[in-house]
């Protein structure tokens, strides 16, 4: 699969030199910001006109590319939003025969900005060149999102709580955060739907299990002094990062609803695009397979 590029010129250990750094230095002047990945990988591969490969796309269509920053310099703004959202550095790299720009991470990973949004073509610069020219598919960089219809009654407050209480659980052990409350939003079901309740409950020290039947009745006796009752409001409990947490593990909300009009309780866990990355994207990727398998067991 390597054939691409050594027929556009690469070799191990190439590098650029100064023809790579001029266009760095250009680029730099439109606000893009050099970092280290960045400047390996264009010392590397500036220069280069990858062509598509012979026999065509695999998966879909085979795509050429230019390698040179300054062929992406007038892109730096959708850039520096794109890497705003996924909460890491990017750098232009060049831009495709589709006319669409490449950029590398922070990581060393080649992403493209197409008209769908922002994919990733490789874990390195070598595979996404490469798959772009063989027409390998690449993976499409969006919000995670996981929904679990779970069993039980439509207004079982109890069973909302028990349920946000393994998710704290599993956030915890799968290493995206120690939650410290859970968030109950209760909103009638009655005209155009008043917010009732909007508190955060605090969890006791101690086991979670022990927090299920405190929690439930206190946020039951918050929600009848409100002037309404569970079973005549939809409940949200909500899951969400401590205060103090950075990053993208602050983005990760994890959800229990159950009452609503539309479908029955539903478990689900979300972030933003920045948690598809880095240490948080397998932390929540674990967190995920185990709500869905608690999920399941459930059903």
């Amino acid at each position: 699969m390597t054939g691409v590029l050594t027929d556009a010129g690469w070799r191990p250990g190439r590098d650029a030199g100064d023809a790579a750094m001029l266009a760095v230095l250009v680029t730099v002047t439109v606000g893009a910001e050099l970092f280290p990945a960045a400047e390996r990988a264009l010392r590397e591969f500036h220069g280069l006109t990858v062509l598509p490969a012979p026999a065509g796309g695999r998966e879909v269509a085979a795509v050429g590319s230019v390698v040179d920053p300054r062929e992406a310099r007038h892109d730096v703004p959708s850039l520096n939003r794109l890497a705003a959202s996924l909460g890491l550095r990017l750098f232009p790299f060049g831009r495709t025969d589709a006319d669409a720009p490449l950029a590398v991470d922070e990581h060393g990973r080649l992403l493209m900005l197409g008209p769908g949004g922002p994919w990733l073509l490789g874990g390195t610069v070598h595979d996404g060149l490469t798959a772009l020219a063989h027409g390998t598919a690449p993976v499409r960089l969006r919000a995670p999102h996981w929904h679990h219809t779970l069993p039980g009654g439509a207004h079982d407050l109890g069973a909302a709580v028990r349920a946000a209480l393994v998710a704290v659980y599993v956030l915890h052990s799968t290493g995206v955060f120690g939650a410290r409350a859970l968030h109950l939003r209760a909103t009638t079901l009655r005209g155009i739907g008043v917010v009732a309740v909007d508190e955060e409950f605090p969890l006791r020290p101690g086991a979670l299990e022990d927090n299920a039947a405190p929690l439930a009745e206190a946020m039951t006796a918050r929600v009848e002094a409100a002037g309404a009752r569970p079973g005549s409001c939809e409940l949200t409990l909500t899951v969400s990062a401590p205060p103090g947490t950075a990053g993208p593990p602050s983005t990760v909300v994890c959800a229990v609803t159950v009452g609503g009009e539309a479908e029955g309780p539903a478990l689900i866990l979300s972030a933003a695009v920045s948690a598809t990355t880095g240490p948080t994207a397998k932390a929540l990727e674990a967190c995920a397979g185990a709500l869905a398998d608690w999920a399941a067991s459930r059903t």
